[in-house]
Protein backbone atom coordinates (compact mmCIF):
# COMPACT_ATOMS: atom_id res chain seq x y z
CA UNK A 1 0.00 0.00 0.00
CA UNK A 2 1.51 3.86 -0.88
CA UNK A 3 0.40 6.50 0.70
CA UNK A 4 -2.15 8.81 -1.76
CA UNK A 5 -3.75 5.39 -2.66
CA UNK A 6 -7.15 6.04 -2.03
CA UNK A 7 -10.11 7.27 0.40
CA UNK A 8 -12.43 6.05 2.93
CA UNK A 9 -15.41 7.52 5.19
CA UNK A 10 -18.75 7.53 6.40
CA UNK A 11 -21.58 7.69 3.77
CA UNK A 12 -24.03 9.31 6.02
CA UNK A 13 -24.27 10.75 9.22
CA UNK A 14 -22.82 7.08 11.80
CA UNK A 15 -23.78 6.85 15.19
CA UNK A 16 -21.10 5.33 17.89
CA UNK A 17 -20.51 2.26 19.72
CA UNK A 18 -18.44 3.23 22.83
CA UNK A 19 -14.80 2.65 22.00
CA UNK A 20 -15.54 0.18 18.59
CA UNK A 21 -13.14 1.21 15.79
CA UNK A 22 -14.56 3.51 13.31
CA UNK A 23 -11.46 2.75 10.56
CA UNK A 24 -13.04 -0.59 8.51
CA UNK A 25 -10.63 -3.30 8.24
CA UNK A 26 -8.39 -3.41 5.26
CA UNK A 27 -9.15 -5.64 2.45
CA UNK A 28 -8.83 -9.76 2.88
CA UNK A 29 -5.95 -9.43 0.14
CA UNK A 30 -3.65 -7.05 2.36
CA UNK A 31 -1.14 -7.76 4.69
CA UNK A 32 -1.74 -4.58 6.73
CA UNK A 33 -4.50 -2.72 7.27
CA UNK A 34 -4.87 0.57 6.74
CA UNK A 35 -2.18 3.73 7.47
CA UNK A 36 -4.03 6.99 7.44
CA UNK A 37 -2.09 9.67 6.71
CA UNK A 38 -5.28 12.34 5.97
CA UNK A 39 -8.12 12.34 8.35
CA UNK A 40 -11.00 14.84 9.15
CA UNK A 41 -13.57 13.88 12.06
CA UNK A 42 -16.79 15.50 12.78
CA UNK A 43 -18.74 15.14 15.77
CA UNK A 44 -22.23 16.08 16.71
CA UNK A 45 -22.05 15.68 20.92
CA UNK A 46 -19.52 15.99 22.72
CA UNK A 47 -17.07 13.13 23.00
CA UNK A 48 -13.92 11.84 24.23
CA UNK A 49 -11.83 10.35 21.27
CA UNK A 50 -8.51 7.98 21.61
CA UNK A 51 -5.96 7.79 18.62
CA UNK A 52 -3.77 4.93 18.22
CA UNK A 53 -4.63 3.47 21.65
CA UNK A 54 -3.54 6.87 23.38
CA UNK A 55 -4.98 9.01 26.10
CA UNK A 56 -8.89 10.20 25.48
CA UNK A 57 -8.87 13.32 24.40
CA UNK A 58 -12.07 15.54 24.93
CA UNK A 59 -13.49 17.63 21.80
CA UNK A 60 -16.85 19.87 22.22
CA UNK A 61 -19.72 19.58 20.31
CA UNK A 62 -19.16 20.18 16.35
CA UNK A 63 -14.87 20.45 17.53
CA UNK A 64 -14.01 17.77 15.14
CA UNK A 65 -10.28 17.41 14.19
CA UNK A 66 -8.25 17.17 11.53
CA UNK A 67 -4.70 15.60 10.68
CA UNK A 68 -2.59 15.95 8.01
CA UNK A 69 0.21 13.85 6.55
CA UNK A 70 2.54 15.86 8.79
CA UNK A 71 1.29 14.53 11.86
CA UNK A 72 1.88 10.81 12.70
CA UNK A 73 -0.44 8.26 11.01
CA UNK A 74 -3.65 6.79 12.55
CA UNK A 75 -3.68 3.55 12.22
CA UNK A 76 -6.58 2.95 14.80
CA UNK A 77 -8.58 5.77 16.00
CA UNK A 78 -12.19 5.14 18.49
CA UNK A 79 -14.92 7.16 20.04
CA UNK A 80 -15.03 6.94 24.19
CA UNK A 81 -18.92 6.75 24.58
CA UNK A 82 -22.02 6.08 22.79
CA UNK A 83 -24.32 7.43 20.65
CA UNK A 84 -22.17 10.37 19.25
CA UNK A 85 -22.98 11.17 15.36
CA UNK A 86 -20.19 11.60 13.81
CA UNK A 87 -18.40 11.66 10.19
CA UNK A 88 -15.65 10.94 9.08
CA UNK A 89 -12.95 11.07 5.70
CA UNK A 90 -9.11 9.55 5.45
CA UNK A 91 -6.60 9.37 3.07
CA UNK A 92 -4.41 6.10 2.90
Amino acid sequence: MVQGSGYIGSSALETSVANAEIIPSAPAIWTQGYKIYKFAFYNTEACSIKINNGDAIYLRAGQGISIDQNDKMIENFCICENNIHYNYIAGY
